[in-house]
């Protein structure tokens, strides 16, 4: 967003990152409609391994589920980032980071929302990513495209689709 938000969720380590996806819809007012993935990364914000909302039949043998995967698997110190992306379309991209490890209350329900700052983005006030990096139909100079010689395309004929 435009705008710096931020929330800060309290979660046990036995929960699992789908638990942790179900809490950032929740604490953005997301509809938790669209696909999500979590991806483990470093210092420098560079995507690494996913662990995905669902398997997709991609023949991973090595991908990662959310309900399966718990945060003490791979969440064990302070500082470990991960990105969440949500909605492949809208790309919403967010920045996890580890803060703190603590015991947890066992009065408390959990997730919690222990900060936050700044107002939710509206979830579909986005704009999709243009397929095309982000040109117009002003940005392209269609003069530069020659109309004249069509001598170098060779005919097609559609009936050599169907062979």
């Amino acid at each position: 967003d435009e705008n710096d938000v931020f929330r800060d969720i309290e979660l046990p380590s036995n929960f699992s990152f789908h638990d942790l996806h179900l809490a950032i819809q929740k604490a953005f007012s997301f509809d938790n409609s669209q696909m999500a993935s979590f991806y483990e990364s470093d210092e420098f914000w560079e995507r690494g391994q996913e662990i995905a909302l669902m398997d997709m039949g991609m023949g991973d043998s090595d991908l990662k589920l959310m309900s399966t995967t718990l945060l003490h698997d791979l969440c064990s110190v302070e500082g470990n980032k991960f990105l969440y992306v949500f909605d492949f379309f809208l790309m919403w991209c967010f920045l996890i980071e580890l803060v703190r490890i603590t015991e947890i209350d066992s009065n408390e329900s959990y997730p919690k929302i222990s900060m936050q700052f700044g107002e939710s983005p509206d979830q579909y006030a986005k704009e999709p990513d243009d397929m095309f990096g982000g040109m117009d139909d002003d940005s392209v100079n269609f003069s530069e495209f020659d109309e004249g010689d069509d001598d170098d395309f060779e005919e097609l004929d559609p009936d050599d689709f169907y062979q």
